[in-house]
């Protein structure tokens, strides 16, 4: 299948988790590009994703499993005031102390962040959204990551909690941070939660640590080119190629139809 989602231009939680210390010590193109992060730092290794054990993301989500113990996320969110942050590489919603978490396998999972990348990191069966939320979980014992990824692509609404965070004042450059009094709630970001695919893999940027479930949602969310274009503006290429899959599993939930317009 073609790698774009839609007809338009290519164009895309954190995907890894993204930290402001290393900021300028990674890039997504030229010498410090996703090809030599291994090289920038010792502890960088995994970012080479040599080796036929490794568990590197992005992947390309095809043949998955049908897994009838996949429910509904068991997912709790509480709204929280817009607090975003320019951090280098993406623009970011940070969390603390919401009470906001996901319960997932056996596990518990409080939320961290979630951020965007553009164009997305994930395809599925070779299609790519025009960006890519990753909603970041972390486990309070182990430090192992939740992260849910959620697709966009371009239509002809307006998705309201997109706006939300650019009526708030998207953060222009490296460190810049927007804070304002209206709220917003995760959920209303997420499409169809018992619709996902779910592998296990890695940060998708340095030190790239193979710690890291994932969550995909299967059904894409939708965006306006103008939205669209308010992130590109920021963010340009930022994400990481696809990795080998080095015989992983990936499972499926059932796919629930929601009736949807095409636009």
């Amino acid at each position: 299948m073609r790698r774009a989602w839609l007809s338009v231009v290519l164009f895309s939680a954190i995907g890894g988790c993204f930290t402001t210390s290393s900021a300028q010590e990674f890039l997504y193109n030229g010498d410090n590009g996703p090809a030599f992060w291994a090289e920038l730092r010792p502890g960088w290794s995994a970012c080479a994703g040599t080796g036929s054990d490794a568990r590197q993301s992005p992947i390309d989500i095809r043949h998955a499993r049908v897994d009838s113990r996949l429910k509904r996320l068991e997912l709790r969110t509480y709204a929280t005031p817009i607090d975003l942050i320019n951090n280098g590489h993406s623009i970011e919603q940070q969390y603390e102390g919401t009470g906001s978490d996901i319960f997932f396998e056996g596990h518990l999972y409080d939320l961290t962040q979630f951020h965007f990348h553009t164009i997305s990191e994930h395809t599925i069966q070779g299609r790519q959204g025009s960006m890519e939320m990753h909603a970041v979980f972390s486990e309070e014992s182990t430090g192992n990551k939740l992260v849910i990824g959620t697709l966009f692509t371009v239509g002809k609404r307006q998705n309201p909690f997109l706006q939300a965070l650019i009526d708030a004042g998207l953060p222009e450059k490296d460190g810049d941070a927007t804070a304002s009094g209206t709220v917003i709630d995760l959920s209303n970001g997420l499409t169809n939660t018992s619709a996902y695919y779910t592998y296990p893999g890695s940060l998708t940027t340095p030190p790239c640590s193979e710690n890291v479930t994932w969550v995909i949602l299967e059904q894409p969310a939708k965006m306006s080119s103008t939205q669209f274009e308010a992130f590109r503006r920021l963010l340009g290429n930022d994400f990481r190629p696809l990795q080998d899959l080095n015989g992983r599993e990936v499972r499926a939930t059932k796919w629930i139809e929601d009736d949807e317009d095409d636009d």
